[in-house]
This record gives structure tokens, sequence and C-alpha cells, in this order.
């Protein structure tokens, strides 16, 4: 060892001393941790006399990945702000704590994380082991299997966490046939004291769950970005990493790319080269047989400033495969994007799907309070808040949107105008939000007694009831009732029982809309809404409509 780091010492003596990339390159690989991946029978978290290690397990480093041998040993580079990870197999599992978090990991962090961070990160580690060991228990991987995703609960207070707990997770409790969960991001709102209460909350459901990194959840301390992670590491682990349940492959990275200046909150969807770099070596042992799902905080799509030249490499290392899912979170809208080779940088034969999933938090806890006193919060493309259930069965798979409180069958919301004058409801305009539609959807509607079925168009349009609501708010705004309760003593103590406040609409991407096209009597009629979606799935809907003379 010590005539390798000569060597190494020589060969950055020569090195031009503009050359910082290439000196800080050499200095990162002149140490290597090694250990085995074990069957850990007892799960007691301690390779014991008698358990055996387990070959051809993925070990990575961030960038590099490396495989066990047939006794289980891996070796791999380490720079002194690593985190050494094992990829979970198939047919295996690995432990979790008492919070139902993953612990696949171990890091290395022989100084710490910086201490002028406002929240904590990671304390300094000390020297790397002789040997880290990654234990392992033994299960059946299916290929048919279920997952739930959460994008941004975001909570800015233990109040909000408590919204939180009461919409989200008290439904899910014991909940069955799901194998695990993911946060997409925005874990909290900037508070990073409240990762605990909301950990304690998730781990409730009762199910392993993993945590993808979003914009609030960075250490705005950070002088660049690779430390803007540091709490996240620290309760979470690596926020670049995979693993495997039945023929899926999942690959989590931290697409959130902070300013350098300490304290901006500035910030840009990418990959810096080393998460490129660990995606494209982890995809070349992968199987194009199987599927694989990218997931991340930011959208794919350049509108929500995801770096162009990013996502042309990521789909250049993505088209070779023909099964292929991207998830993430982040606009507080729920979208259905396809890229299609014709009108994008995507090159693959079959268009790239990715889910851009709707928020627990919908419109960030903005609501009028309920009779739960949790506010009545919808998404501003009105999709009314919930979470995501994905099935999947080999390289297929399901996703569907459930709102919270609500029963699995409500898919959509069909809106229109009440008290309609007898002969104007030709003309009067029928709208239906199917809140998880795509461009695969297919809607259309009757009047039960009065017509046929009638295709419906799909628009770009704000969502009539969402517009309604921000109506309503703008007007409570302009009267200043809020000025008025928190500068009466009576009052400024107690919850502000309206909206704190709102976003303007945003143009629905699955929004449906059709005259009715015939003139009916006075009376109530039905509505049917039958719409058709892109797994050949058929739901129904109904709704009344009042005619007056």
């Amino acid at each position: 060892m010590l005539i390798t780091e000569f060597f190494i010492s020589i060969l950055i003596s020569l090195l031009p001393s503009d050359n910082s990339s290439i000196k800080n390159s050499v200095y990162s690989y002149q140490k290597f941790a090694k250990g085995c991946v074990y069957h850990d029978v007892n799960e007691n978290e301690v390779m014991d006399e008698g358990e055996v290690g387990i070959a051809n397990v993925y070990v990575s480093n961030g960038v590099d990945i490396v495989k066990t041998n047939k006794g289980g040993k891996y070796k791999i580079p380490i720079s002194d702000d690593a985190i050494i990870f094992v990829i979970k197999p198939r047919d295996w599992m690995t432990p979790v704590d008492k919070l139902n978090l993953p612990r696949f990991y171990y890091i290395h962090k022989p100084g710490g994380s910086p201490d002028n961070f406002v929240y904590r990160g990671v304390e300094a580690t000390g020297a790397l082991p002789e040997n880290i060991n990654f234990p392992l228990y033994a299960e059946k991987g299916k290929s048919k299997f279920k997952m739930i995703v959460f994008g941004d609960p975001q909570p800015y207070s233990l109040e909000e966490v408590d919204f939180f707990s009461e919409n989200i997770v008290s439904e899910l409790v014991g909940v069955k046939g799901v194998e695990f969960g993911m946060t997409m991001g925005d874990i909290v709102g900037d508070n990073l004291d409240l990762l605990k209460p909301m950990n304690q909350a998730v781990a409730k459901i009762g199910v392993p769950w993993y945590n993808v990194l979003g914009n609030h959840d960075v250490n705005f301390q950070a002088d660049r970005d690779e430390l803007s992670d540091e709490t996240f590491e620290r309760v979470y682990g690596p926020p670049n990493y995979a693993f495997v349940y039945g023929d899926v492959h999942f690959i989590v990275v931290d697409n959130v790319i902070m300013n350098a200046p300490v304290g901006d909150r500035g910030y840009v969807g990418g990959l810096r080269p080393d998460q490129i770099e660990f995606v494209k070596n982890y995809l070349k042992l992968i199987s194009k047989d199987d599927l694989i799902v990218l997931t991340m905080h930011i959208p794919l799509v350049q509108h929500e400033r995801f770096r162009e030249s990013d996502q042309k490499k990521l789909f250049a290392l993505l088209s070779e495969f023909p099964h292929t899912l991207s998830i993430s979170a982040h606009s507080h809208t729920q979208n259905n994007t396809f890229f299609h080779e014709e009108s994008s940088h995507w090159q693959g034969e079959v268009p790239h799907h990715h889910f851009n999933v709707g928020t627990t938090s919908g419109n960030w806890w903005n609501g009028v309070r309920d009779e739960n006193d949790i506010p009545l919060t919808m998404m501003r493309d009105g999709t009314p808040n919930g979470y995501s259930y994905i099935t999947f069965n080999g390289t297929n798979y399901i996703i569907d949107w459930k709102v919270s409180g609500k029963s699995e069958n409500y898919r959509m919301n069909i809106h229109t105008p009440r008290g309609v004058s007898e002969g104007a409801s030709a003309s009067t305009n029928i709208t239906v939000n199917f809140f998880n539609g795509s461009e695969q959807s297919e809607l259309s509607f009757r009047v039960l007694g009065e017509t046929g079925w009638n295709k419906m168009e799909k628009v770009s349009k704000q969502d009539p009831f969402y517009s309604l609501i921000y109506e309503r708010f703008s007007d409570f705004n302009s009267i200043n009732i809020k000025d008025q309760w928190e500068n009466d003593p009576e009052l400024k103590n107690k919850p502000y029982p309206l909206i704190k406040r709102m976003y303007e609409a945003n143009n629905s991407t699955h929004l449906w809309q059709s005259e009715i096209g015939k003139n009916l009597t006075e009376g109530i009629h039905v509505i049917e809404v039958k719409a058709k979606d892109r797994y050949d799935r058929e739901f129904k809907d109904y709704h009344t409509l009042r005619i007056i003379k």
C-alpha cells in the first residue's frame, strides 16, 4: 500500500497545476472498501459463524459498481465522502429499521458534514472499517407486486404533518398486498427537523419505504450541490441508488441541482456527470428483458426546468431498453407524458412513459377546512389530493390514482353549469376531469334516455371547479378577510378557517369536453360518462343536470 501511495504521489506531481479534477480523481481512489454480502439467516445483522456469502450481488460507491465473488466478497474504490451500498437483488431483502426505512448502506465520511448547517448532517464516521458487510434476508421475489407512490407531502409545520397523518396515512395502516412504498421528494417543506415525525407517520403503514430527495429536502448552507443532501444522507442514506423487485429495476436519482452560493434556494433539474455515470454503469448490467423504472423528483420535461442536455443523455442510455418508465413529482399536478421519437429526443421504438405523480399535500395543504379540520386541498389541475398505486406484472404495469378519503372507484369529476335554461342545453358544455387520464384515454357521455353515446374531445384548459375555488379565494382576498381575522384580538390566535394561499389554475392534461348537443326538457336529467384508460379498463360515473324554464 505504501508503494502504491508513493507512485500516486509521483503521478500527482507530474500533473499540470490546472488539472485539479484529475488530481481529485486520483486521490478519491487511493482507498478501497471491502467486505461481504451474506445471508443473514437469523436476521441479527451480524455475520455469524456458518452464515455464508452471496455471489453475484452488486455493490456500489455511487458511481462504480462491482459484483461479489462466489464467496460473497467485494472490493470497491472509495473516497472520504462516500456511501457504499448494496443493490438489493430480486430474491433478497435488506434490513429495515424500526421506521421501516431500508438499511442497505454504509456512510464513510471521516470528517462528517460541514458544521455550519442549520439541520444536522452526518457525524464524523472515523477510519474506514476493515470490512463492511451487508446482510440480506432471503425472500421469494414475485413478478407481480404493488407499490405505493407519494408525491410531495411537504409539510411546513407539525400541524401539516398531522394533516398528512390523518388524511393519508390513516387509511393505509395495515394495507394488504403492497410490497413497498416510495416518496418522490419534498418529504418536508424546508424544515428538515420534520423528517423525524414524517418518518414516524409513514412507518405506521407497515411496509418498507424508500425516499427520493426533493428541492425542499436540502441543506441551503451547502456551498456546492454535492453537499446539499447531507441531512438526507444522515436519515435515508445515498440519494442515488438502485434496487430490484420482481422483474423491475428501480434506479433512484437526486435530480435537484442546487445553485452554488451559500443560502441560495435556486435549483435546476438535471444530473451531475457522476450521477449519469452511475445510471450508465448500472444499465450495462441489466437484461433488456426487464423493466427499468427511473425515479426522481423534478419531471423530465423542460418546462419544469429540467436541463435538456441531461434529458438527452438519459434518453440515450434508456433508448436501448424496450421496457421503461420514469416517475417524478414536484409540480403539484398529475401528468402522463409520452415521449415519442418524432416529437422529442427519445429514440426508442416504444414511446417513453413519464408519470408525474400527484401530491399527497394537494395544493400545499391549502383549502377550506373540512369536518375533520383538514384542508380540502386540490391540485392546480383539478386533481384531488391522494396517492398512487402501481401494480407490476413482469414488464407490464398499471398506474392508479387513489383520492384520499374516497372510494377506489372515484376516478373523475364531471362539471356542468347548474340550472340550465330550456333551449340552451344543446350548447352547454360538459367537462370531465379524468384524474389519471392521458393521450391514450378515450371518454364519451350520454344523457340517459335522451341521447346515444357521444365521444368527448381532449382539451387543454383550466379545471372549472378549481377555477371557481380560485375565484372565491380572490374574492376573499379583495375584502381583506384574512387581515381582519389576524387583527381581531379574539380570533388571531385561532387557525384561519378559509384558505391561507392559493395558486392560479394550470391547464389540465387530463380534461375532456363536449357540448350536450340536444335541448332537454325541464327537470332533472342524468349524464353518464364512460372513460376508457390506456390499459383498456372502463370506468363510469354519473352527474345530474337541472333544466329550468
